[in-house]
């Protein structure tokens, strides 16, 4: 299945409001695009890709220093001491724990990051990224097989910061779903209603599949509920 492929199957099976994104590790080799604009935040980029293929370098997140962090540039001087004074403040207003710093979730390094429209891509992307609903999760849970009473494992949740679901997913080889936090919300103005999850790129075949059939089961199950409701009109 093409990238292309697993784009329309994503965006028929779950009606997804807005495009998935792919994002991979770029290689020393790969240029950086020019003239790319300014970002508040790394997070920022993956709104950009939704209709643009792009390379961003490490200068290019640096004004999100906890972005920079969580996607494995490495911050050094005044980029360190800004990130210091952010988590300083972050902790003074209880809005991290100290213990918790040490935790925060990194990818590797890279020189820099593809980022693209799923649909766009010429390979499939290290990683995946969807704007989901509440609806939309349930179907997720659903094919992943996390709804089973028995299954004693469901979707691995985070909230703060939202970039840290993509180095979870990346390292537990798992899809995590974020439910945004204050930066997300503020740097891609994505709706209070959309949550973000993330899906590593060599699982999203498997997972389109099982959302075929997922929704066969809810069609055939929204029958008999249907049914119901019209009994009682």
């Amino acid at each position: 299945m093409t990238p292309a492929e697993q784009h329309h199957q994503l965006k028929t099976l779950l009606g997804l409001a807005y495009d998935p994104v792919g994002v991979s590790g770029a290689s020393d080799s790969d240029p950086i695009t020019a003239g790319l604009a300014p970002a508040p935040s790394a997070c920022s980029f993956w709104r950009r890709a939704e209709t643009a293929r792009f390379t961003a370098d490490a200068a290019s997140h640096t004004h999100c220093k906890v972005g920079a962090h969580v996607m494995g540039f490495p911050l050094a001087g005044a980029d360190m001491q800004a990130l210091g004074a952010l988590v300083q403040t972050m902790t003074g207003v209880s809005y991290i724990m100290p213990e918790e710093v040490p935790a925060l979730p990194r990818l590797p390094e890279h020189k820099a990051w593809h980022y693209t429209p799923l649909r766009a891509a010429s390979a499939a992307p290290e990683l995946v990224l969807l704007w989901i609903d509440g609806r939309q999760v349930m179907l997720i849970q659903e094919a992943m097989g996390s709804a089973h009473w028995k299954s004693g494992k469901g979707l691995r949740t985070t909230g703060r910061p939202a970039c840290g679901a993509l180095a979870l997913a990346y390292h537990h080889a798992e899809a995590v779903l974020s439910f945004g936090c204050a930066g997300m919300r503020t740097f891609t103005g994505i709706p209070d209603r959309y949550m973000l999850l993330v899906v590593p790129g060599e699982s999203v075949e498997g997972l389109c599949r099982a959302l075929a059939q997922t929704a066969k089961s809810n069609a055939a199950v929204q029958c008999v509920y249907d049914k119901q409701k019209t009994s009682f009109a």
